[in-house]
């Protein structure tokens, strides 16, 4: 019995444009020392249009028949390591079942959703 699907994404991290100042200058009194700060770039993570696709079509897909859905991003050491052990090499994937399926075509998706739980 099926009750769960394994959707494998990734996140990539990129930058905003925005500067952010990390500490602040130090002063002796005499002098202030900048160099106790640092201005950086302000990073969010992103996610791609075929795995945020991917990622809709099996919620819904889910909801409809009462499947949870457990969403593994690889972009992290536990999530790359979990997408070795069951030999997925991109995103996004889908496993249902013990069956991967490399997601090709989000049109097909579904479809390939619903014949797995019609075996």
């Amino acid at each position: 019995m099926i009750d769960r699907i394994e959707v494998y994404i990734r996140n990539e991290e990129v930058a905003t444009n925005q500067a952010i100042i990390i500490g602040h200058p130090i002063s002796d009194g005499l002098t202030t020392h900048y160099c106790t700060a640092k201005e950086t770039l302000k990073t969010e993570r992103v996610m791609s249009e075929a795995d945020r696709l991917a990622l809709e079509v099996v919620q819904k897909f889910a909801g409809q028949n009462g499947l949870r859905v457990e969403v593994c991003d690889v972009s992290t050491f536990r999530g790359q390591l979990r997408a070795r052990l069951k030999g997925i090499r991109k995103t996004p994937a889908v496993v249902v079942g013990g069956n991967r399926i490399e997601v090709q075509n989000i049109e097909t998706l579904a479809d390939r959703l619903k014949s797995f739980l019609e075996e």
